[in-house]
């Protein structure tokens, strides 16, 4: 038997992963489950498994802090987030196992099938290193400051959703419904985005592609994002839009 323990913040999703598994997963023995990062480490060392399945996000911290203080850690992880664009490109690209939110049975059990033969054939884990790498920066929280007419504005880039040029100003709109106008150019926001979840698709926009709800097709192709605003998509920047989109085909 292969031992395993989750780490997960939230009860329901701790009871269902353990249902799934039991009936589900016989190679594997659920001997844990924490639902922060200081219980996570005391779990780990004491039970030392073989096998985490690990949720991204958890309470006050999340995946990346908790096996950045693991640090040489040895055992095999299946990740588990809410649909992420980035976060699944990159553990495509990196050959790591990841679940998606609602966990399906046959996915559970493909990616518990594989991280049981990499177990088995004592597979190292480099590649969750470096899917580590990129996702601490993909997806990381940052603060930007944002110059105002009576000073800086401080908020972090999750909180944006979409900005619009307003001639040598830009409008900033936010999660909370709030409108900031910086005293920068769109160009000059741009530079400040740095995160590839922002992506310029027209002289006018910039949108945070964790917001986009639909892309519809066309001559006049545009994006609706999940505030309800709808953003068109310039000829220039349609292929780079489509080329984000191959993704999801």
């Amino acid at each position: 038997m292969i031992k395993a323990v989750h780490i997960e913040d939230e009860p329901r999703n701790i009871d269902l992963l353990k249902s799934l598994v039991q009936s589900h997963c016989p190679d594997i023995s659920l001997v844990g489950d924490a639902k922060n990062i200081p219980d996570a480490i005391e779990l780990i060392e004491k039970t030392k498994p073989q096998l985490v399945y690990l949720d991204i996000e958890l309470n006050k911290g999340n995946a990346f802090e908790l096996l950045e203080s693991l640090k040489d850690f040895t055992f095999q992880v299946i990740f588990i987030t809410a649909f992420n664009e980035y976060a699944v490109k990159a553990f495509r690209y990196n050959a790591v196992d990841y679940l998606l939110k609602p966990i399906s049975i046959a996915e559970l059990k493909e990616a518990t099938e594989k991280a049981v033969h990499k177990i088995k054939q004592a597979a190292g884990n480099n590649n969750i290193f470096e899917v580590l790498k990129e996702l601490k920066f993909n997806m990381g929280v940052h603060k930007v400051g944002l110059p105002v007419t009576d000073g800086v504005v401080f908020i972090n880039t999750d909180e944006i959703i979409r900005c619009e040029a307003k001639g040598s100003y830009s409008a900033v709109y936010l999660v909370s419904k709030k409108v900031i106008t910086s005293t920068k150019t769109l160009k000059e926001i741009e530079d400040i985005l740095t995160t590839p979840n922002f992506v310029r698709v027209h002289n006018s926009w910039i949108i945070n592609t964790r917001y986009l709800k639909k892309y519809y097709r066309g001559k006049n192709s545009y994006m609706e994002l999940e505030d309800g605003s709808t953003v068109t998509i310039s000829l220039r920047k349609k292929s780079d839009i489509l080329s984000f989109l191959k993704d999801f085909e």
